[in-house]
């Protein structure tokens, strides 16, 4: 078993720079070209190494790296393998522990992940065809979740239910351009929730309410009537330096706008309470 540093660590492999341990390997095609076999067989070289980025892979040398070398690592990111058109041969990948996607353009299912029993954390960004999670609640040991978006802010989802049936999951942080069955509720049904993190616009102030009134076990920055901005924006004689939570919903000036902040706040509680007091969603 190997230390449990989290899916938050792993997702900043590329920013870790020289702090990257003697554990990690890392086979990227700097020129953007398709990795080749040969630059695979390299792992050949690396018995030891139990984490790997791997980047530039189609469905050919997918399925040759998780058959041939898969089984060696606890920690896999693929990065920008956008031509990978099916993930079904992960399913063997019975001691991995955390898998990472950035960008795909051709997968539109996860796998069947009941296989995958020691699968703690899971993250896929920038997907353009996969709408889905109906087979996320398959990971018998799934605790952390992290997809959407990284540079395209397009990532449309059909659904939160599938994740109340993940027993196990304790940290969610996602990003969607939409919800298409615009329900919000599912995420007061996952039962073992620590950790959420959405965006602030995403869904209307009247529904993040509802979470904050529901959830009070539940660590989120999001659950607040505004948040302060670290780096205050020059606008006009203004200076925004918060945001009010909620879809449309503006940045404001808390010293010019004090006044019309207030408003905010005193509504959000309000709607707090009034979602405090329903057994019934």
């Amino acid at each position: 078993m190997i230390e449990n540093k989290g899916l938050d660590y792993y997702l900043q492999w590329s920013s870790r720079g020289d702090q990257v341990d003697e554990k990690c390997l890392t086979l990227i095609e700097i020129s953007g070209n398709q990795i080749s076999y040969e630059e695979i067989d390299e792992i050949k070289k690396y018995p030891n190494k139990i984490e790997i980025q791997i980047r530039g892979l189609t469905q050919e040398t997918f399925e040759y790296f998780v058959n041939k070398y898969g089984q060696q690592f606890k920690i896999i990111y693929f990065w920008k393998c956008s031509l990978v058109t099916d993930f079904s041969c992960l399913e063997q990948l019975t001691d991995v522990e955390y898998i990472m996607f950035y960008w795909n353009q051709r997968v539109t299912h996860l796998w069947d992940l009941s296989k995958n029993t020691c699968l703690k954390g899971l993250a896929f960004d920038d997907f353009t065809r996969m709408h889905t999670l109906e087979e996320i609640h398959l990971a018998p040991m799934l605790e952390e979740l992290n997809f959407g978006n990284i540079l395209w802010s397009t990532y449309i989802l059909l659904s939160l239910k599938p994740l109340t049936k993940c027993k196990k999951l304790r940290s969610l942080t996602f990003s969607a351009k939409k919800i298409e069955d615009n329900d919000i509720t599912p995420l007061v049904n996952i039962e073992n929730l620590e950790e959420l993190e959405f965006p602030t616009n995403l869904f209307p102030t009247e529904q993040v309410a509802l979470l904050t009134a529901k959830l009070k076990n539940v660590s989120s920055t999001v659950f607040a009537p505004y948040i302060e901005l670290d780096s205050p924006i020059e606008h006009n004689d203004k200076n925004l330096d918060v945001l009010v939570i909620g879809k449309r919903k503006p940045y404001l000036d808390s010293k010019k706008d004090k006044k019309r902040l207030e408003k905010y706040e005193e509504n959000f509680w309000k709607l707090v309470s009034e979602y405090e007091e329903k057994e019934n969603l």
